[in-house]
């Protein structure tokens, strides 16, 4: 597990970036992560994520910019990708069972999905171990109730965005939104309107190749939600706010 202070890594020659999120900000981006631990009854949160190294991808061309009507059809084309088939989950009043691969945001048809199509476990050590203090890691994954991970990262087939989608299953749908409310990013927030609890940062990037990156999180039931976009142009939150509600959606439906 590559260990660093941020969790965005270059991918070929493009302006791309590897995203993580949680307790660790995304590499070649200055962002300060701010966690409390405290009662697992209260609504308040913690973080913690961090990406487990991808499998390597081939070169890449230089990142084109998206128009509005390109990402509002980026978005919509996530909705319309069929989920993975080689595993199995199940939602009811905000319980997730089974694989939680099964309730990843689906990578769209055209995209460039990095390791597994199907997603890759998360566990409290990815976690832990990428964190830039693992010692409070691993007490917010124990206060909260951690249960099991999943994430999954893909480029999209215009090259645009490098995607990650990463799940957290705590210990009860209370456990998740306490997790949700402790967990704060030092960025440029985004606003983000919507019928359940969400919050986008823009991070500053470190490279003149990239604008940095843009990661939103939420939670449904007892599972926490980040996803982070990096590229060459800043996503506009509309496009943010599409992505965030398919993987809430698929989390609260299993669809």
């Amino acid at each position: 597990m590559e260990r660093n202070d941020g969790g965005v890594r270059r991918r070929g020659r493009g302006a791309l970036y590897g995203a993580a999120a949680g307790l660790v900000a995304v590499t070649a981006v200055t962002a300060a992560v701010v966690v409390a631990v405290g009662s697992s009854s209260g609504h308040a949160d913690a973080s913690a994520a961090a990406t487990p190294p991808p499998a390597a991808s081939p070169a890449l061309p230089p990142v084109p910019s998206l128009s509005p009507s390109s990402e509002a059809s980026a978005a919509a084309s996530v909705t319309a990708s069929a989920p993975a088939a080689r595993v199995s989950g199940h939602v009811s009043d905000g319980v997730h069972t089974g694989d939680l691969r099964f309730f990843l945001l689906p990578a769209p048809a055209d995209a460039d999905v990095y390791g597994d199509r199907d997603g890759s476990p998360y566990t409290a050590d990815d976690i832990a171990g990428s964190a830039t203090d693992p010692a409070d890691a691993r007490a917010a994954l124990t206060t909260y109730g951690f249960r099991s991970g999943a994430y999954r990262t893909y480029l999209t087939g215009d090259g645009a965005y490098e995607v990650s989608a990463r799940l957290i299953r705590l210990g009860s749908p209370a456990e998740a939104a306490a997790y949700y409310r402790q967990h704060t990013y030092d960025g440029t927030r985004i606003p983000l309107d919507g019928a359940y609890p969400a919050r986008a940062y823009d991070l500053a990037s470190a490279s003149a190749e990239s604008t940095g990156a843009v990661v939103a999180v939420s939670y449904q039931g007892d599972v926490q939600i980040t996803l982070t976009l990096t590229g060459g142009t800043t996503p506009s939150a509309r496009y943010v706010r599409g992505l965030l509600d398919a993987q809430y959606q698929r989390l609260r439906t299993g669809r």
